[in-house]
């Protein structure tokens, strides 16, 4: 029902057929968990306006209404106070672009409101972080990732292995995610880390001029965002699809020279493949080429848990091993570039927060993924053993 649902025209869905009958078997509870879950509520609502015969919870159907009215105050607010940064960033002569959410709600929803909005995400110049840091905090922001005081030794080791800071507005709600960096693991887009200047444009498509990423370097951004991930929010799948049925023939053509010139073919073929497979995603002939030429089954295989299955605990749970062995085989897979997989283990064991704990220097980080299992390891157990 959830993927039904979030096509783009639901009568159209793979799973269409099975709903034909009525929805008298649907759980509506273990429906509402993933729709929060994913964060799908608006797009769920969008979904269900189009289709008739739905027996939905009068509640939850309100509640779905709701987010939507929702989502579009935040996305207002969003584009009014990014074009307030914006114009900061531009007087002061730093270079940035933003990225995914609000520029893809934009430029590819009939409603921006109906992606919901969690962030703003913006990349900027890293040799000038720190002025650009500071005019968010100058905007009332405050930083809430990481969430402890950092030294500048601490700093520097966590720039190394994070790519972004993560900030919020108490008066209003807002956050912005500040990156220095697009991925935290740079080998798996290297030229797009270094030539994203060239490649950004002024966009009006929100309403207000806003430095955006073309969209076919961007849509090959947003791809290596959510495969990273594994899909876990299937609002960025939703991403996938609403962009290839925005992109140009000649824009789909470029994301596919783009992906044969940076090896991305497996990354790609995964997230287009399962685009199309659970959203019914048209795919272009250019596409359909990579998906048919890749074997991504194994792919596929781990992250269709990600997806579906529990939802891990945001602290380490000695139960969640499971989860985190398909999630480091699954990054290993994206990707075979010189360093990549060495850097993607490393990411995926160590957690930045534990430089908290351990305020290990630069060229120590190496020594990280090993105390990060080991620290997890004794929070569980400190958690387990309080409980009782």
């Amino acid at each position: 029902m959830l993927l039904f649902l979030l096509a783009f025209d639901p009568a159209a869905s793979p799973f269409a057929h099975e709903f034909r009958g009525g929805t008298s078997s649907v759980d509506w509870h273990r429906f509402e968990q993933l729709v929060y879950r994913h964060r799908v509520a608006a797009l769920v609502h969008a979904g269900a306006c189009k289709v008739c015969g739905i027996d939905m919870p009068d509640g939850l159907s309100a509640q779905l209404a709701e987010a939507a009215q929702s989502n579009a105050h935040v996305y207002m607010r969003a584009v009014a106070e990014t074009s307030v940064i914006a114009a900061k960033l531009r007087d002061a002569g730093i270079g940035f672009v933003l990225l995914k959410g609000l520029g893809v709600a934009a430029k590819y929803y009939p409603e921006p409101s109906q992606r919901e909005m969690i962030d703003v995400d913006l990349l900027v110049e890293s040799q000038r972080f720190d002025e650009a840091e500071a005019l968010v905090v100058g905007r009332g922001f405050r930083r809430f990732y990481p969430g402890f005081e950092i030294t500048d030794r601490v700093r520097r080791s966590f720039k190394s292995i994070h790519n972004a800071f993560s900030f919020a507005r108490g008066d209003d709600g807002l956050q912005i995610d500040l990156h220095w960096r697009m991925v935290q693991n740079p080998a798996l887009l290297p030229w797009l880390e270094s030539e994203w200047p060239s490649l950004t444009r002024w966009d009006s498509s929100a309403g207000r001029d806003l430095p955006m990423l073309k969209p076919a370097p961007h849509f090959v951004y947003i791809m290596v965002h959510g495969a990273k991930s594994g899909w876990a929010r299937l609002k960025w799948l939703v991403d996938i699809d609403r962009v290839v049925r925005g992109l140009s023939a000649e824009e789909a053509s470029e994301v596919a020279r783009i992906t044969r010139h940076q090896n991305l073919e497996p990354l790609v073929a995964a997230s287009l493949g399962l685009s199309q497979q659970l959203l019914g995603t048209p795919l272009p002939p250019e596409f359909q080429q990579i998906v048919e030429t890749q074997d991504v089954s194994r792919l596929h295989q781990l992250e269709m848990p990600m997806i579906f299955g529990p939802e891990r605990a945001r602290q380490h749970q000695l139960g969640d091993w499971r989860h985190f062995a398909a999630r480091i085989r699954h990054s290993l897979l994206l990707h075979k570039g010189s360093g990549y997989r060495r850097k993607a283990l490393m990411l995926e064991i160590a957690r930045p927060l534990d430089l908290e704990v351990l305020p290990l220097p630069p060229q120590a980080l190496w020594t990280l993924p090993i105390i990060s299992p080991v620290l997890g390891i004794g929070r569980a157990l400190a958690r387990m053993f309080s409980r009782q």
